[in-house]
């Protein structure tokens, strides 16, 4: 008997070893396959990008490897002791690929582990069609970029190749335009507020002089009412990258004195964020009463900041908690998965149910991280409120390769859910069709 059961063990690790899925019982064989090939065929909505138009593009010094470095890939650069200077030099300079080449080389080289670089690893062989970066590999590639920037590379990328039938853009003057190009707008001057040279700004911008709080009030729901007008989608929050996010409820004569004092102050006064909270504060709370008027959602940017020398505790999301409960009607949409606060964020949409999760980013963050809190989400929150792809991105090739690696991973999540048993097949799909796409389409009031 001993030597059959040690037979038949043998057989079952043969098996194993040879790669083949092992048959679970009640479930069809071949799931993984089928999960991929019905995520792959999802159309998908792109809930949070940073996008520059391809035409400004075209006429930039970065039209070249260092195109591929924007945003993301230059901040792990600086994290690996590139000097903040080399900024100007490497996009802004007409300096040839090779020379920008020899400008980063040993930066990237303490850094080509990061998930965000193997991002742009992905995007040079899937796309361009070159097994590494190098110095014998950036002109070419550069030349390659060049002349398909003279085609519709842009959405031959993110339409027919992604399959992305909206994208909303926490952008500006620079961000591309579009029908299926939804916006995202920042009050920052009015959150931010800290000096006496900020509101005469924006009375000079709105032609209408500000003498009083409520004059300010009102110049924030001007603006807002202007964005709104001008097809606001969703209203961003930008502040823990600024400040704590913890937004009390201030007394308006609290407010007021501290309008007073920068009213009051020499031009070039700036306060202390200490002394400026109850004003900013203030201000936060009529944004807040804005969007519950005009049902807009919140976004809100938790967790790591971009760049370095961030105070991470300022974008912890259990901060928030006043505000979800205050504005219950408000819905709001927590960023980034709030790594590294994943454990507090389960908690937090489980027991709020305005609150959105959001893994914009997270999978160029940490795919360990993304793939962990997607299986902790979708055994806490309701599905209804997870939406599951942003890349974050300022071009559309590490779009196209953060969206190959965040399928990648919710086709694991599932697979492995449908092995547990916890979900059949068909529930495994139907998660996948909402946290993709039908999840935004409702929040957003997409078709």
């Amino acid at each position: 008997m001993k030597s059959r059961i040690s037979f038949l063990l043998c057989i079952v690790l043969a098996v194993n070893a040879s790669g083949q899925q092992v048959p679970v019982k009640g479930i069809p064989p071949g799931y993984e396959i089928r999960m991929k090939r019905y995520v792959d065929s999802l159309r998908i909505i792109d809930t949070h990008e940073h996008l520059l138009d391809p035409e400004i593009i075209k006429k930039s010094f970065f039209l070249d490897f260092s195109l591929l470095f924007q945003q993301n890939g230059f901040d792990d650069l600086l994290s690996a002791g590139m000097p903040s200077s080399y900024y100007d030099k490497f996009f802004n300079d007409s300096i040839s690929p090779l020379d920008k080449w020899n400008l980063i080389e040993p930066y990237w080289n303490n850094s080509f582990n990061t998930s965000f670089n193997r991002i742009i690893i992905s995007s040079i062989r899937s796309l361009y069609g070159f097994d590494d970066l190098n110095a014998s590999t950036v002109g070419p590639l550069s030349e390659k970029i060049r002349r398909v920037y003279e085609t519709d590379w842009f959405n031959r990328i993110l339409k027919d190749s992604c399959r992305i039938d909206y994208i909303i853009i926490d952008g500006n003057q620079l961000s591309p335009k579009g029908e299926n190009i939804l916006s995202a707008r920042r009050f920052e001057s009015w959150l931010n507020v800290r000096s006496k040279y900020t509101i005469d700004s924006i009375a000079i911008m709105q032609l209408d002089p500000i003498y009083t709080l409520e004059d300010f009030v009102k110049s924030l729901t001007i603006d807002f009412e202007k964005e709104l007008k001008d097809g606001m989608s969703v209203v961003k929050i930008f502040s823990s990258y600024y400040r704590t996010l913890s937004f009390e409820k201030t007394e308006t004569d609290a407010a007021r004195k501290v309008f007073r004092s920068l009213l009051t102050g020499d031009e070039d006064l700036v306060i202390s964020l200490r002394d400026a909270k109850p004003l900013q504060d203030y201000l936060m709370h009529h944004l807040m009463s804005l969007a519950r008027k005009y049902r807009l959602p919140v976004a809100i940017h938790t967790g790591i900041q971009a760049g370095l020398g961030k105070i991470i505790g300022n974008s912890n999301p259990e901060l928030l908690a006043n505000l979800f409960n205050d504005y219950p009607d408000v819905n709001f949409v927590l960023y980034h998965g709030s790594y590294p606060f994943g454990g507090e964020l389960s908690a937090l949409a489980k027991n709020h149910r305005n609150v959105y999760i959001d893994l914009n980013w997270m999978y160029s963050i940490s795919p360990t991280y993304s793939e962990r809190y997607l299986n902790e989400w979708l055994e806490m929150v309701p599905v209804s409120r997870i939406m599951a792809f942003g890349g974050d991105c300022a071009v559309a090739e590490n779009v196209y390769s953060e969206l190959k690696l965040a399928k990648k991973i919710i086709v694991n999540v599932l697979s492995d859910k449908i092995s547990e048993g916890y979900f059949s097949e068909a529930e495994a799909r139907n998660v996948a069709r909402m946290i993709l796409h039908d999840n935004a389409a409702r929040l957003y009031n997409l078709r």
